[in-house]
């Protein structure tokens, strides 16, 4: 009797790690059923963002003699991008909370909640353009790098992402006009879809600033000094408008000078992006497919945080969150909602990657290689991203901070520069930087 069940006894063990597995199965299944609603629409978001991150970087990927004549100017892509996403990421967040919480009637410029978010974006993308020059300009002349002048730094920032700018903020507003009528959670589509326009239009209009600063160069000091001069003349009015700021906490001036310490704060971290990029430029122009993966990269790993960012500060302005930081049911399944699109996005970035790349005659490195190392970093920095947006997230609603205005930034600065860290390992792992 003891032998037979001593003999029954791998049955009952094999049975049991089977029930287990199969039970994992089911709960995996069964939390994709759930949540299919939110995985489609971030999944199309995610795609989108994808091929239009990809067209970025082949844009940047064309111009590398541009980069090598203008030293200095990749210093201000990344931080560039990254402001324009943080931006525009922070507006439609505030647009669909606004929708959420019903304080706006219609998605039009008559409407004041919607006035006010779309100009204080297109003044901080005045403040934060001029800011970032200066950041490049010492960026590059601590760590001993070429530069440009400083006022070619500021034209080139300044009009490139004020043209930038102008056009996010208005693609914004059409796409949480599109989400509202076709009943789509903006809070699962708009950052990467922003984002990645942020992408698309930031790089050929940095571009196009620095030919005119190429071009018209004997104009370049004067035309910085009045941007300068504008810029201390907007601050000025700004700080005149303090009724607004008794009126609402909707206003031009709660918002900018909320926003505007943590742009600077997330202007410093891209930055240091830029210059890690900068560093390893001759790298980059003589493999120019790396210059086409790490914008659409960095966007991935920031738009997977932002789009968990909207949906918890939309759920803490509701009061369906704790702001606890207990990991609950409703955490658990951002958690994984963010891990599955990982799963999906990083690997269908590098074979896309390769495909553009190949397409517009582009140096490839192995596609299996490729694959395998933006599913190993992006593993690496979702993992991380996650953890940040959470805490950062809660701990910005409890210390009164609205984090619509300041998860967004922070995620994208710190996804950009974990990004970078995590491709550069990696590559450095498979001999190729």
């Amino acid at each position: 009797m003891t032998r037979q069940n001593t003999e029954q006894e791998p049955l009952s063990r094999e049975s049991t790690v089977y029930d287990a597995l199969s039970e994992k199965s089911r709960t995996f299944l069964s939390n994709i059923k759930s949540n299919l609603k939110d995985i489609k629409e971030s999944s199309f978001a995610l795609v989108l963002s994808i091929i239009t991150g990809i067209l970025a970087g082949v844009f940047l990927g064309k111009t590398e003699e541009t980069l090598l004549l203008i030293p200095g100017l990749i210093v201000l892509v990344p931080a560039a991008m990254g402001m324009r996403g943080s931006i525009g990421g922070a507006l439609g967040s505030r647009l669909s909370t606004a929708l959420h919480l019903g304080t706006i009637d219609k998605f039009s410029l008559n409407d004041k909640v919607v006035r006010i978010n779309v100009f204080s974006s297109i003044m901080l993308s005045f403040f934060l353009s001029i800011f970032l020059a200066f950041v490049a300009k010492f960026m590059t002349g601590i760590f001993g790098l070429k530069s440009i002048s400083l006022f070619s730094f500021i034209v080139i920032s300044t009009v490139g992402g004020v043209l930038a700018g102008l056009i996010l903020a208005l693609m914004t507003v059409i796409t949480a006009f599109v989400a509202y009528r076709r009943n789509m959670d903006l809070d699962n589509i708009q950052a990467p879809i922003i984002t990645a326009l942020g992408d698309l239009f930031t790089i050929p209009c940095l571009l196009l600033a620095a030919f005119v600063v190429q071009s018209y160069g004997f104009y370049v000091d004067s035309l910085s000094l009045i941007i300068l001069v504008v810029g201390l003349v907007s601050i000025w009015y700004i700080l005149l408008r303090k009724e607004d700021a008794k009126k609402s906490k909707e206003s031009y001036r709660a918002i900018i000078f909320q926003s505007a310490l943590i742009l600077a704060c997330v202007g410093l971290i891209e930055g240091v992006v830029g210059t890690l990029l900068e560093s390893k430029i001759d790298v980059l122009t003589t493999l120019p497919i790396l210059l086409v993966l790490f914008p659409v990269f960095l966007e991935e790993g920031g738009n997977i945080g932002n789009t968990l960012a909207s949906r918890i500060s939309t759920k803490l302005h509701l009061g369906t969150l704790d702001t606890d930081l207990r990991i609950g049911g409703e955490i658990k399944k951002e958690f994984f909602i963010s891990y599955f699109l990982s799963l999906v996005v990083f690997p269908l970035t590098g074979l896309l990657v390769y495909v553009f790349s190949f397409a517009f005659g582009i140096q490839l490195i192995p596609i299996g290689e490729l694959v395998v190392i933006t599913s190993m970093a992006g593993l690496v920095l979702t993992t991380v991203i996650i953890i940040a947006t959470f805490l950062i997230a809660l701990l910005s609603y409890k210390f009164g901070f609205d984090p619509d205005n300041t998860t967004i930034p922070v995620v994208t600065a710190v996804a950009d520069i974990l990004g970078v860290l995590s491709l550069l390992v990696v590559l450095g792992a498979f001999h190729i930087l």
